[in-house]
């Protein structure tokens, strides 16, 4: 905020509103067309941070344990008996309550609500970071309206840089969500049987999310000839043979984890343990080039060259993996060759050099059609002389007998 001059930053995402106030929640997600809700930060510590928040949010908010201490809220209340001989027992229902009965902070629309909540703090010139992204033009109007003096930056870029460099809490939130994922992989794994149906270890993977209070999100696999990319499972059956391939992919109170590897049922014939071999070589040639400024380009150069080298020489690969975070895809996004970039927040392209507790998703996907494929894919976290794993992920070819 100091580099750019920003005196506010107003989140209009789940991520965003997420990352600037340490709340979880569902509504804004659920219903996303319907459902706002703001987190204000100031740069000047004299003035409040503040949470706009929808009626379905405030048992969330309530729970959450916040640092944000000043609440609006929008729309009519929730319908609550409330006793008068009932004493309120802990933080929790106090928060709860005064989100309630607070009708001097209640609004009839967020962008109302958010417009009070600034102009209660202040109502000096601001220099004011908009998370557009999720910010109705018809609400931007608003804001520009009302506060008229003020200089408001389509900004959704500046929070996506903010969040490129992961807090100790953000790593021990994804180590979370990683666990699970390697868990329920694992499992998935350990019980894949000659003539089980692809959907069948599908729903293994769902079952294991789900015992660990995780959201999946995609569970690819393909087996045989299907395993030469993400394809959706389906009833077909595993056979003696075959190569199988999957990707994963869950969130753990917002924050997000991606993994995936592949096997062989029976021992691998020559042209399966090629597939693997080059696989193998160009994940560790991705990984030997990783370090605090190193460029998405060089780990995807690496990856590539390592492949071809370790025996699939057509093999064209143009991805080895992304960031991750918040979301499953954060900046600078694709690891691979650069592309131009319009912002006033970000460098004219791409290919930023990687700072140190920048998390990485690394991935080489490699196959040959009619014959199959795997991956290897594992989350790393960028230090300044190489890389640390976020969780212990052993990667192999899967042999099942």
């Amino acid at each position: 905020m100091d580099q750019f001059d920003i005196d506010l930053l107003i989140a209009s995402t789940p991520e965003n509103v997420t990352y600037l106030s340490d709340t979880v929640s569902w509504a804004p997600k659920v219903y996303s067309y319907s459902v706002d809700m703001f987190a204000t930060y100031y740069r000047d510590n004299n003035h409040n941070s503040s949470l706009i928040v929808p009626s379905q949010e405030m048992t969330y908010v309530s729970a959450s344990n916040t640092w944000i201490n000043d609440f609006y809220t929008y729309g009519g209340k929730s319908a609550l008996i409330q006793e008068s001989e009932q004493v309120i027992e802990s933080a929790e229902e106090n928060t709860y309550l005064n989100l309630q009965n607070n009708d001097d902070k209640r609004f009839p629309t967020a962008v109302e609500a958010l417009i009070a909540s600034i102009k209660n703090n202040t109502t000096k010139k601001l220099r004011i970071a908009i998370d557009e992204d999720k910010m109705t033009h018809k609400s931007t109007l608003k804001l520009q309206e009302e506060l008229d003096n003020c200089e408001l930056i389509p900004s959704s870029d500046l929070l996506r840089l903010i969040r490129m460099v992961k807090t100790d809490d953000e790593i021990s939130a994804m180590k979370a969500a990683a666990d699970l994922n390697e868990t329920a992989c694992t499992k998935v794994c350990n019980e894949i049987k000659i003539g089980m149906r692809e959907l069948d270890i599908a729903e293994i993977y769902a079952q294991e999310v789900g015992k660990g209070l995780g959201k999946w999100l995609w569970f690819h696999f393909g087996s045989g000839r299907r395993s030469v990319g993400i394809f959706p499972p389906t009833e077909k059956k595993i056979q003696p043979g075959e190569m199988w391939k999957f990707d994963a992919g869950l969130s753990l109170n917002n924050y997000q984890a991606d993994t995936g590897w592949g096997g062989v049922i029976g021992q691998p014939n020559a042209q399966q343990n090629m597939i693997w071999e080059a696989t193998l070589r160009g994940y560790e040639s991705a990984m030997s080039v990783i370090k605090e400024g190193v460029r998405p380009s060089e780990i995807q150069n690496a990856m590539l060259k390592g492949t071809q080298d370790g025996g699939l020489a057509d093999h064209s690969g143009t991805f080895a993996g992304h960031a991750i975070g918040l979301e499953m895809r954060e900046l600078p996004y694709v690891l691979g060759n650069k592309k131009m970039v319009n912002s006033l927040y970000l460098p004219e392209d791409t290919d930023i050099p990687l700072p140190e507790n920048t998390v990485l998703c690394i991935e080489n996907p490699c196959q040959i059609f009619g014959v199959g494929g795997t991956q290897i894919e594992q989350t790393i976290i960028v230090k300044k002389s190489g890389y640390e794993l976020l969780t212990k992920q052993d990667r192999k070819l899967w042999i099942i007998e």
